[in-house]
C-alpha cells in the first residue's frame, strides 16, 4: 500500500522504478545493478521482533571512509546507478554520516539513507538538505505507539515522530530530501488500527507513505518469535527472486552479498569482497551468475539457509489490495 502526495513522478526515484528491467524484463540481468546497498554499520540501538540482527553472529563496525570513497568512485562510473544507506545497522549511528553522505553527493550520485529516525539531530538535517540527499526513508512499525513498542523493543515513539515532523519542517520548501515514512504490520494489527487514517494523519509531513506486512520468517526459530507466527499474513509460497537482478549489497568491511537478508555475510550468499573484487566483477561474476540460476530463474532455495527462509515474493501484499477495492484504504 504506497501513497504518494505528489504523485509517482515526485519521488527522485521514479527514474528507477520506471526503467525497463525493474521488476519485469530483468533477465538476463543489466552491466551494472540499479542499486548499490551499502552499510555503514551493523550497530543498532534496538531490539526488533522482526529482525535477523538479533541472530547475527558478525562483529560489529564501521565503515571506513576509505572503504566508502573507493565504493562511490566505482559507482559514479556507472550513470544511474543508485546507493542506499542501509544494512544491519542504524546509519546514522556511524560517527561520519555526514562525511559518508558529502563523498557520495560529491560524485554526484542518487544517495537514499534509511533510518529509524531516533539519532537525527537538527544540525544532521541540515547538513543533508545543505548536500542534496536525494531521499530519508523513515522505517517504523505498527500504525499507532503501542503497536510500534511492540514490534521495536527499546525504541521511542515520541521521539520519531518528533524528528519526522523536524525533518520536515526544517526541509521547508526545499525539494530535497524527499521524506519518506514505511511501516510495516502484522495481521492483528490491522484489525486494531486502520491504514487509512495512519495514511492521512503521515501524508503532507512526509512525500510518501507506504504500509507493508511485517515478515516474521526469517527468525521463525526465535522462543520470543514463534508465538507470534500466526499473526503474520505472509504467505509461504516461495517465488523467482528478483533481488539478484536489481541490486548488490555491500557491507561495512567490504564483503559483497547477493542480498540484504542475510545479517552475518555467509559464504553461501557472497559474491566477492570488495575492494579485492570489484563491484562489476562480482555483479557478473560466476557466483552471483549461479545464484541467480539457483533463485531467480529456478526454486532451488533449499540451497542456502537464508534463501529457504524467504518467501517475498508471495501474494503477501494481496490484503491490502483487496482492501484499496473496497474503498477502506488508499491504492
Amino acid at each position: 500500500m504506497l501513497t504518494y502526495l505528489n504523485g509517482p513522478e515526485s519521488d527522485p526515484f521514479n527514474y528507477i522504478y520506471s526503467s525497463k528491467g525493474w521488476l519485469s524484463d530483468y533477465d538476463p540481468p543489466r552491466p551494472f545493478p540499479f542499486w548499490v546497498n551499502l552499510e555503514p554499520t551493523n550497530h543498532c540501538q534496538l531490539d526488533c521482533l522482526f529482525c535477523s540482527r538479533q541472530k547475527s553472529r558478525r562483529p560489529k563496525g564501521f565503515l571506513d571512509l576509505a572503504l566508502a570513497e573507493a565504493v562511490f568512485d566505482e559507482v559514479a562510473r556507472e550513470p544511474g546507478t543508485a546507493v542506499r544507506f542501509t544494512g544491519w545497522g542504524e546509519p546514522l549511528l556511524h560517527p561520519g554520516i555526514g562525511d559518508l553522505c558529502e563523498l557520495a553527493k560529491k560524485r554526484s550520485i542518487p544517495l537514499k539513507i534509511y533510518t529509524n529516525g531516533l539519532r537525527l539531530s537538527p544540525a544532521l538535517m541540515d547538513r543533508l538538505i545543505g548536500l542534496g540527499v536525494d531521499d530519508l526513508q523513515f522505517s517504523m512499525q505498527g500504525l499507532n505507539e503501542a503497536q510500534y513498542l511492540f514490534n521495536r523493543v527499546g525504541s521511542d515513539y515520541r521521539k520519531l515522530t518528533d524528528n519526522i515532523r523536524m525533518a520536515s519542517e526544517r526541509r521547508g520548501r526545499e525539494k530535497k530530501p524527499f521524506l519518506s515514512l514505511l511501516t510495516s504490520v502484522l495481521e492483528r494489527e490491522l484489525a486494531e488500527a486502520c491504514p487509512r487514517e495512519f495514511t492521512d494523519e503521515w501524508l503532507g509531513i512526509v512525500d510518501k507513505v507506504a504500509i507493508d506486512l511485517t515478515n516474521l520468517n526469517f527468525v521463525s526459530d526465535l522462543p520470543r518469535v514463534k508465538p507470534l507466527l500466526g499473526l503474520q499474513s505472509a504467505g509461504l509460497r516461495r517465488g523467482l527472486c528478483v533481488d539478484v537482478f536489481l541490486a548488490l549489497e555491500v557491507k561495512y568491511d567490504g564483503a559483497i552479498g547477493f542480498c540484504g537478508q542475510d545479517a552475518d555475510s555467509l559464504d553461501e550468499h557472497t559474491a566477492g569482497r570488495f575492494p579485492a573484487d570489484s563491484l562489476k566483477g562480482a555483479w557478473l561474476g560466476s557466483r552471483m551468475e549461479a545464484q541467480r540460476e539457483r533463485v531467480g530463474r529456478g526454486l532451488g532455495h533449499e540451497s542456502s539457509p537464508v534463501c529457504r527462509r524467504c518467501y517475498h515474493n508471495t501474494d503477501k501484499y494481496d490484503t491490502f489490495k483487496a482492501m484499496a477495492a473496497k474503498g477502506g484504504g488508499k491504492p
